[in-house]
């Protein structure tokens, strides 16, 4: 008798099977368990030269975003503080640090890493408006302060680009 040799992969599944079984948590896990073997090693605090690589910066973005989904939020937070050191420039990391300090109920430290991701030119209004990591903030009067904000200039932004100084922007920033 010959015999099949075959993977779980190859089994035809139900759609609910995922939320039934915990197949995305479970892969996820799996993921997330990868993720730390391979940056187990690297040194995040090197200042001479970087002790990591851009594969791994990249390993570690996902492997925040993974913390992330399987509500992990404290690991998820430190990895946003590595991000940060590495790159104090950067809005997204901010922004997605407030999401860790919203999510784990910090709210001032929230907010003042959400005023550092609008400082450093964060603008994804829409996202903010709807992303359940910031659900925390959005009774408190500071969030509501940034978001009366952001509409005035959405307006702002609306005119303008209804306007003929737009245009006129356009010339110009297309001599450089």
């Amino acid at each position: 008798m010959h015999t099949h040799q075959w993977s779980w992969k190859e089994i035809d599944l139900p759609e609910e099977a995922d939320e039934i079984l915990g197949f995305d948590a479970l892969g996820l896990e799996f993921e997330m368990s990868l993720l730390e073997i391979a940056l187990e090693k690297v040194n995040w605090e090197a200042l001479d030269t970087p002790g990591y690589t851009k594969k791994e910066l990249g390993l570690l973005v996902s492997l925040g975003h993974i913390y992330s989904r399987l509500k992990k939020h404290r690991k998820g937070l430190e990895t946003d503080q590595i991000l940060i050191n590495l790159y104090p420039e950067d809005p997204c990391f901010y922004y997605n640090l407030a999401c860790s300090h919203s999510l784990l109920g910090e709210i001032d430290d929230a907010i003042m890493a959400l005023d550092c991701a609008f400082e450093l030119g964060y603008d994804n209004f829409d996202h903010m408006k709807t992303d359940p990591d910031l659900a925390n903030l959005r009774e408190d009067p500071r969030y509501r302060l940034y978001q009366d904000r952001f509409e005035v200039l959405e307006k702002e932004l609306d005119s303008l680009e209804d306007s003929e100084d737009l245009e006129d922007l356009e010339e110009f920033e297309s001599t450089f």
